[in-house]
């Protein structure tokens, strides 16, 4: 995705929007999960959604714009690539199927890693880009507790 059309406000206003529905997403498995060693690895999940979500928020406080909203290009691919298929897995899924949601939730954290790759290829600030690369490390550790998860 080439980023550098859009403002870095609506890129970090993105990232919030992404890391709100993975905190939504995992606390959605835990209210339907019975197994709790299943809710405790997903509630370190959710928790860090929350710690990557409070990151972008304070990068857009840093540059004057903590309610920066989104274009309609990103918006629409937000919807696309984000929402809409949340909102359908919701729909057409049962959330306590654990290997489904598990499976979704790998899909889901690809998308983030891929966005959060092009949003690096695309900036040249050394601390931007050292945060970036450890969000993008616990975003790929969370693809790995999944499989882990869906392999019990």
């Amino acid at each position: 995705m080439d980023l550098s059309k859009f403002r870095i406000e609506e890129v970090y206003q993105f990232a919030v929007a992404i890391e709100q529905g993975g905190f939504d997403f995992y606390e959605k498995l835990i209210q339907a999960s019975d197994n709790t060693r299943v809710k405790n690895e997903l509630k370190f999940l959710r928790d860090e959604e929350a710690q990557h979500k409070a990151f972008f928020q304070g990068e857009l406080a840093k540059k004057g714009k903590p309610e920066a909203t989104l274009g309609p290009g990103l918006a629409g691919v937000l919807q696309e690539e984000f929402i809409r298929p949340m909102d359908e897995f919701y729909r057409g899924a049962k959330p306590g199927k654990s290997a489904e949601a598990l499976r979704f939730g790998i899909a889901v954290e690809q998308k983030t890693i891929d966005f959060y790759g092009d949003l690096r290829k695309q900036s040249k600030d050394e601390a931007f880009l050292k945060d970036l690369d450890a969000i993008i490390a616990e975003e790929k550790k969370h693809k790995q507790k999944l499989n882990i998860i869906l392999a019990y």
